[in-house]
């Protein structure tokens, strides 16, 4: 192929080139590696962007996502928990608590009283004076206690304990979102809308993290690659229209350069020709929006109107 392109150069005209068709593939692999369990794609399928292209094997991953859901739920529970404070019947059991210390309050205030004034006449020791008050005091005294326990019930967690519940919450929801997103990576869909040009790997097979599953050929990805010298740089630009055909073609199509390789390079052997194989050029990309008759690899005229 070589000596064919070198003896097509050596007549082009100065205003054509001999190029090739360039393909830019899109090498579709798992993030994850897993076994294959469906390929609903083949070899020359059109697929649009989105369309399933293989699935792996996600009894672990799905096990995980359970997982995860199941401690959002715990912690949430634990959060309302703390926000909402005791519920109704432990508070209704402290309010018990509460008319029960009342009354015995009551009923010692009075004994303290009536030992009081026996004592005052001669009727009652000292020691039961003392008796009495200690009991009239420790029934206030729980009277107090009950009544801060039914404040305390009724109030939410201390802000602290609420803020770690909440970042309790917060982590387990970053969990469940990680483990749903690898769950979904199991299934691999298409990046972009193409052509399946080549599989590497069947259901029963195991995909290795990143290996590629199949090689598929977006819409519009054929690209004309051709080599400028540095004299004429000026009229190869990047917009500059350019006519592309190739043998099997009945006419020219346009295209537009997209890329001017800003480095040189010594020229490649696919054009090496006495005239240019010691040449410095320049690789230029020519975008063609009609690829049709247009084979990668496929030799072809490109031609400055």
């Amino acid at each position: 192929m070589f000596l064919v392109l070198a003896g097509c150069e050596q007549r082009m005209p100065a205003n054509s080139h001999i190029g090739y068709v360039e393909v830019e593939w899109v090498y579709v692999a798992a993030p994850l590696a897993g076994w294959i369990v469906s390929r609903p794609v083949a070899a020359g399928s059109k697929v649009l962007k989105g369309d399933v292209l293989f699935t792996l094997d996600d009894s672990s991953q799905l096990a995980a996502s359970n997982a995860a859901r199941s401690k959002v739920v715990q912690a949430e529970a634990q959060e309302r928990d703390i926000s909402t404070g005791a519920r109704v019947p432990e508070i209704r059991a402290i309010e018990a608590q509460i008319d029960q210390a009342r009354a015995q309050l009551r009923l010692t205030r009075l004994q303290n009283e009536r030992i009081g004034k026996l004592a005052n006449d001669g009727f009652a020791s000292k020691q039961q004076r003392d008796q009495a008050e200690a009991a009239f005091r420790s029934a206030e005294a729980q009277v107090r206690q009950f009544e801060e326990q039914i404040v305390v019930a009724r109030q939410a967690g201390r802000p602290a304990a609420r803020e770690v519940a909440q970042a309790g919450v917060d982590a387990a929801r970053a969990a469940s979102s990680s483990a749903t997103y690898n769950l979904d990576q199991r299934v691999i869909r298409a990046g972009v809308g193409g052509e399946v040009s080549m599989t590497f790997l069947n259901p029963g097979e195991y995909a290795a993290s990143a290996n590629p599953v199949l090689a598929l050929l977006p819409a519009n990805s054929l690209k004309v690659h051709m080599f400028v010298t540095e004299a004429e740089l000026p009229v190869y630009r990047v917009g500059t229209r350019v006519l592309v055909r190739s043998d099997s073609m009945e006419k020219a199509v346009e295209g537009r350069i997209s890329f001017v390789a800003p480095n040189a390079e010594f020229t490649p052997p696919v054009i090496y020709s006495q005239d240019v194989r010691a040449r410095l050029v320049f690789l230029v990309k020519v975008d063609v929006p009609d690829t049709r008759g247009l084979l990668p690899g496929l030799p072809v005229d490109v031609t400055r109107p």
